[in-house]
């Protein structure tokens, strides 16, 4: 009898395994998959935030309106841009459904502390928190006319 040998197939080399191959193609789509859920759930994990530090929807309303009402010296003219600032954070405001009096009373103090605690003059500040505050209405949905 002849002796038999073993016959190699050249396709598959002596280093892989087709185990080997699928336990690390499992591993690469857990690892893949575990990165994409992590990531997804870190957007819910930042805490909301609100404009210049206050702690609510209705502070921060309070605020943005005691700026658009201030911005300009004797009160925005009707019908202006910032006066539908006013008008969209007036709203606002109103929606929370908390007491309108201590709100505004509170925030109107907070915007005096703030334009005396930074360096700068009053307009300027007021200025760019007329800006910040724009640009958050924006981002809640608010369209002004003025820039249409």
């Amino acid at each position: 009898m002849a002796p038999t040998t073993a016959r190699r197939n050249p396709a598959r080399s002596e280093g892989t395994r087709p185990g080997v191959i699928w336990a690390w193609a499992v591993a690469g789509v857990i690892l893949v998959g575990g990165l994409f859920y992590l990531v997804w759930k870190s957007q819910f994990a930042a805490a909301q935030s609100y404009l210049f530090d206050t702690g609510s929807v209705a502070e921060e309303s309070g605020y943005c309106l005691a700026v658009a009402q201030d911005v300009v010296a004797g009160g925005p003219p009707v019908g202006s841009y910032v006066d539908e600032a006013a008008k969209f954070w007036l709203n606002r405001l109103k929606a929370t459904g908390a007491p309108m009096g201590p709100v505004i009373v509170q925030a109107r103090k907070r915007l005096a502390g703030d334009l005396n605690r930074r360096a700068g003059s009053n307009e300027d500040q007021m200025a760019q928190a007329m800006e910040v505050c724009s640009r958050r209405a924006v981002m809640y949905g608010m369209r002004f006319r003025a820039f249409q």
